[in-house]
């Protein structure tokens, strides 16, 4: 029987790995890549990221925007861009250019490289099957050499069979590292919707990581433009949450309502609304009561 690949959090991805991400919106896709390259800056490995724009894209000021600063990285070389091999050069192309960057990282004193492969399209766009044979010889490399692979395909872009096909060429899928997680409580981002998801409990052990995990959310939010400030926490694998943590989501509402936005609860359990509800929150500017549990 065949089984899906298995997902792994960039930031649990080891030499060798081969991962396939598969995105639907650019923040997704912007939240991986950023997670991947500054992963591998602080473990001691080369970023290269191959794009198929000829003109590099703006990498220092794409990562600024997430409130990060590599021009340092860009300057020594510790981060590169570069333009994915051009069809004359056949699929080996990319294997040779990689394995190219490979030995040349490690004999700048470097532990290893780190490559994103960008499928974004643009006009006379990489044909599918080149990507597949480019993708088949990219593996063995990888294998090889101390190099980490992250694929990145624009799902607006390409059929589903096709997104298939370029899926099971590799060792298995990515995602997104937690927010948070620990013996109690997990936070994911999400990105279709934008928010966050909440699986297990919130106590004060944690407040502080939910705190934390609130504030940064709504940043991101206020850099939405095109979603009114508005995020969605989905709580429906949430089985516990005290009522000092719901009265840190209230403020977080106001303060997106503030902004001009607000904040969706889907998925809140039943004892869950009823204490919003009697205690007048539900009713706040910025708080909307979305689906309730185990609802569409």
């Amino acid at each position: 029987m065949d089984t899906a690949p298995a997902l792994r959090a960039v930031g649990q991805m080891r030499p060798g790995d081969h991962l396939f991400h598969g995105y639907e919106t650019d923040e997704e896709r912007e939240a991986v890549l950023t997670a991947f390259l500054l992963d591998g800056l602080a473990c001691g490995h080369r970023g290269l990221l191959l794009t198929p724009h000829q003109e590099p894209p703006d990498l220092a000021g794409r990562l600024r925007c997430q409130g990060h600063e590599i021009a340092g990285a860009l300057a020594d070389h510790r981060l590169r861009v570069s333009a994915l091999p051009g069809t004359d050069s056949g699929p080996g192309g990319l294997g040779e250019l990689v394995c190219r960057e490979a030995e040349s990282a490690v004999s700048d004193g470097l532990l290893g490289l780190r490559v994103v492969l960008d499928a974004s399209p643009r006009p006379q766009a990489r044909a599918a099957g080149g990507l597949r044979d480019a993708e088949k010889l990219l593996d063995p490399v990888l294998q090889v050499l101390p190099v980490l692979g992250l694929c990145q395909y624009d799902r607006r872009a390409f059929g589903p069979r096709e997104l298939t096909e370029l899926d099971s060429l590799h060792t298995g899928g990515a995602v997104a590292d937690d927010v948070w997680q620990d013996e109690l409580l997990r936070i994911t981002r999400t990105f279709t919707p934008p928010g966050l998801a909440f699986s297990g409990e919130v106590d004060d052990s944690n407040l502080i990581a939910v705190a934390r995990a609130l504030r940064a959310e709504t940043e991101r939010a206020a850099r939405r433009p095109e979603r009114r400030h508005r995020t969605r926490l989905d709580l429906g694998e949430l089985t516990f949450i005290d009522v000092c943590a719901l009265r840190l989501l209230v403020f977080t509402a106001l303060g997106l309502h503030a902004l001009g936005g607000g904040m969706v609860l889907d998925g809140a359990a039943p004892q869950v609304r009823r204490v919003l509800h009697v205690t007048g929150w539900d009713r706040v500017p910025g708080l909307v009561m979305g689906r309730e549990r185990g609802g569409a």
